[in-house]
């Protein structure tokens, strides 16, 4: 088995920081570190530094190594890179780049720069990087690739690769060859191995394979990564409403995408944005967050209002109290792991209606199961902590109760609020937020307080 042309060696977290190199006195050592670092390792590090250094390093970088090194890095980070240059540099780095990168990368700059960068390339590059351009970034128009291999389907396998080694610029990964007819319709597709390997005198058409998997130009991008995913391909071709192979999308930008949506989703859940770029910015991220903390902050009102009825029975049992965290907590821990898992499996697609009842009583029974476990024992805990109560073990059934309670309505919560924001067409990533946490406090308390009253005698509230 012939080795990798290219070893990656694990991250050396002791390895000097281009920061630290960018200090006076430090040149030598900074341009022998230039020299070692891959186009990934310059691209990350750039990432973290202010413009005027990424502009310092990148001044001492080779010119065939920068648009690489730009291609790799954060596309905010590199839209920022390119903003500080001036237009006639902008426009020989975009010059280099593949145009799905520049494309990228030019969707985040404004409008003024963009016309002034568009105005200096080829006059070819530059329409075809304005009808990318006009695609949204977050569909499979936005991230294609304009570059890609087509052969007629009637040609024989020695004039197929004639016309491909007649290129005069064949695109950096190249995995399939699309086979479309006279009006540039996709009709079938092959692997660049079977065009090899096949006899000279075979036609395409005898062993391409038909049936080709593709999408549209305005499909969004997450369907696109689930596409590539569940199909296991590296490359899928883009297709407009006549059929016509308009783009294809690399394997590279599906990981782009994957990693993207994963990002988005969390930050979601946790209330705190879209993309990770927001959390550089302090008043981006002040209106990020600032409703969900609101919605926290109104739940948490109504939690204090619908408790404060029972403050006959704190002051009659204050063991309660000592409580009230664990029997919140628990319920506000089950109810996020349940949604999370429900959030994520309709981001890949696992939850399919047939499922869908199963899984509710699944995470319900394993919120029930669990929540008689830890019952059982912070409510013998309770028994010894309130020993001094009048009868520590109905303070104890109590507690396990309460904790039962609690988190078998925070499975419950946790599970149904994702499918029900999924089926009204709201992103359901946002139900592990403040609503889900909230809801699960309220009901879990006013239960354990319910049951208190019930169990302990204390009258109603």
């Amino acid at each position: 088995m012939p080795l990798p042309s290219v070893m990656v060696a694990p991250r050396d977290k002791s390895q000097t920081s281009l920061h630290d190199l960018l200090r006076p006195g430090q040149e030598r050592r900074l341009r022998r570190a230039l020299t070692r670092l891959d186009e990934v390792q310059l691209a990350s590090q750039l990432d973290n530094l202010g413009t005027d250094e990424q502009i310092r390093v990148l001044g001492l970088l080779p010119g065939d190594r920068r648009a690489p090194v730009l291609s790799r890095m954060r596309y905010e980070a590199a839209a920022t890179l390119v903003t500080a240059l001036a237009p006639e540099q902008a426009a020989a780095l975009v010059d280099a780049l593949h145009p799905d990168d520049a494309v990228d990368i030019l969707g985040r700059v404004d409008e003024q720069l963009l016309a002034q960068i568009l105005a200096r390339l080829d006059r070819d590059d530059a329409e075809e990087l304005e009808e990318l351009l006009a695609y949204d970034e977050h569909t499979a128009g936005g991230i294609m690739s304009p570059n890609f291999l087509t052969v007629p389907p009637d040609e024989t396998v020695a004039q197929a690769l004639g016309r491909l080694q007649a290129l005069a610029e064949v695109p950096t990964h190249v995995f399939y060859v699309y086979v479309v007819d006279g009006d540039g319709k996709l009709v079938g597709v092959c692997s660049l191995r079977e065009l090899v390997i096949h006899r000279p005198h075979e036609r395409v058409r005898d062993f391409m394979q038909a049936e080709v998997v593709s999408v549209r130009a305005e499909t969004d991008q997450e369907e696109v990564a689930d596409i590539v995913s569940r199909y296991d391909l590296v490359a899928l071709p883009v297709v407009d409403a006549q059929h016509v192979l308009i783009g294809v999308i690399e394997v590279d930008d599906v990981v782009d995408v994957i990693r993207e949506e994963a990002t988005e989703d969390i930050l979601k859940m946790a209330g705190a944005g879209e993309e990770l770029a927001e959390a550089r910015l302090f008043w981006t991220s002040l209106r990020a967050r600032w409703r969900w903390l609101m919605a926290a902050a109104a739940g948490g009102t109504i939690a204090a209002a619908s408790l404060s009825g029972f403050d006959a029975a704190l002051s009659r049992a204050p063991a309660l109290a000592l409580f009230m965290p664990v029997v919140a907590g628990m319920g506000g821990n089950i109810g996020m792991q349940s949604s999370t898992i429900v959030v994520r499996g309709l981001a890949v697609g696992f939850l399919e209606s047939a499922r869908v009842r199963r899984l509710v009583a699944r995470e319900v029974g394993l919120g029930a199961s669990l929540g008689l476990i830890y019952g059982v024992l912070i409510g013998l805990f309770a028994v010894l902590l309130g020993a001094d109560a009048s009868e520590p073990w109905r303070l104890g059934v109590v507690v396990a109760g309460g904790c039962t309670g609690s988190m078998t309505l925070a499975a419950l919560v946790g599970t149904s609020t994702p499918l029900v924001l999924d089926r009204l067409g709201v992103d359901p990533a946002i139900a592990t937020g403040p609503f889900v946490t909230t809801s699960v406090d309220v009901m879990g308390l006013l239960f354990y307080f319910y049951l208190a009253q019930q169990l302990l005698g204390l009258g109603a509230a």
